[in-house]
């Protein structure tokens, strides 16, 4: 199968490997109670990321899959993630 590109930032990068279709992110449309949304804004407002749509992934997983994640580790390899990223860039 073909190599497929990946973006980091603002460049395109190969990704070695097979493509594969459960590792990757896939765009939805939901339709969501106004009193929910409302909820889970206020909710992000309040975690490190303060993104409401990456906790509600995170809630998705734990419920799913039992996997609760810690925000605040995972933030901070992001952070040291990106930071390698533009150095080698």
């Amino acid at each position: 199968m073909a190599k497929s590109k990946a973006k980091v930032g603002k460049k395109d990068v190969l990704v070695g490997g097979e493509f594969d279709p459960l590792k990757s992110k896939v765009k939805i449309s939901l339709l969501l109670d106004g009193e929910l949304l409302e909820a889970y804004r206020d909710a992000a407002k309040k975690t490190s990321h303060g993104e409401y749509q990456t906790l509600m992934k995170e809630k998705l997983r734990e419920a799913l899959f039992g996997k609760k994640v810690d925000i605040a580790l995972r933030d901070t390899i992001r952070e040291l993630v990106r930071e390698e990223i533009k150095k080698a860039v």
